[in-house]
């Protein structure tokens, strides 16, 4: 075995442990298992957890399907599908391009669906996942029946500003070398908490915060993030190929529901809503927190999510 197969394989042990001690401590019960891509050749992986109609949940960039665990006992009452996108998590790597961007998350949505067995499914993104789902539905697919966007959904509306750290991974080299930096985990907490939001990271369990940082670390990840952060943004602006224009956002007519908080950094609730109001139907809630409500009061995004697909969460 040479060293970077090593490398990789030590890490995916540390990975696993640490994941063990994340659904230990929020007292989850959660099945791991691959499927294979049939349109796009890559294996990725599925963590999943509780009995019910299918959800499948689409992380953000640079995260991996443990992020949702806090939201997991919460909905125990759907058959939560979370995603480890590929080049994320334990996932294959994929190198995104300029231009085709939107067309390989249209055939990753379509292979994953179909590998799982599913002809449509509620999507519920986070950020990157966000603007994969509602891409997906502007383009007029009927296979997401409903869209929850957690966060802003990446830069899929207009007026959403590339911020650090983000913006540092849309420069070429630059973007992989961060990322794989063997960063203290204080550093890490203070990047963290730049992208998501400090009440999220404060309010966040440990052992995620050790999943993601080792997870951004294996060295296919890296070059995958870095592709993905370049193929759609500029430094400090997205690029104009990645945002819905007005009549995109008008064609969605699936259900859809933002839940963005207040202090989101990538854009203001007020420049959010101009846009959400184009989409026929969409609810907007606000809640008190950065980009990732779900960290900070997983109850109380699970009583959203729960009545917009109205479930009773306390039968």
């Amino acid at each position: 075995m040479n060293h970077q197969a090593r490398v990789s394989r030590n890490l995916e042990r540390r990975i696993h442990n640490a994941e063990r001690d994340l659904f230990a401590a929020v007292g989850a019960d959660v099945e791991e298992f691959f499927i294979e891509l049939a349109q796009t050749g890559l294996r990725v992986r599925v963590l999943s957890h509780g009995r019910g109609p299918a959800v499948v949940l689409l992380h953000g960039v640079s995260e991996s399907a443990a992020i949702w665990s806090p939201l997991f006992t919460k909905l125990g009452h759907f058959r939560l599908l979370a995603v480890d996108l590929p080049g994320h998590g334990l996932s294959d790597p994929a190198v995104f391009r300029r231009g085709q961007v939107r067309e390989h998350a249209r055939r990753l949505i379509d292979d994953i669906l179909d590998a799982l067995g599913l002809d449509e499914v509620p999507v519920i993104g986070h950020s990157l996942g966000g603007m994969f789902a509602l891409w997906h539905v502007a383009a007029g697919s009927e296979r997401i029946s409903e869209v929850v966007a957690i966060g802003e959904p990446g830069v899929a509306l207009p007026g959403v500003r590339v911020r650090m750290p983000l913006s540092i991974l849309t420069v070429r080299g630059l973007g992989v070398a961060v990322l794989r930096s063997p960063s203290p985990r204080r550093f890490y907490r203070r990047l963290l908490a730049r992208g998501l939001g400090p009440a999220e990271i404060a309010a966040a369990p440990d052992p995620l915060i050790e999943v993601l940082r080792l997870s951004a670390r294996r060295p296919q990840n890296a070059r995958t993030v870095a592709s993905v952060m370049h193929a759609i943004d500029k430094f400090r602006r997205a690029r104009a190929e990645s945002v819905l224009t007005n009549a995109e956002l008008a064609a969605i007519t699936a259900p859809t529901i933002f839940i963005l908080g207040s202090g989101d950094p990538y854009l203001s609730i007020e420049g959010a809503r101009s846009s959400i109001d184009r989409i026929q139907g969409a609810r907007l809630h606000e809640v008190p927190c950065g980009h990732a409500p779900w960290l900070v009061d997983a109850e109380h995004v699970a009583g959203l999510i729960a009545e917009d697909f109205r479930l009773d969460l306390s039968i």
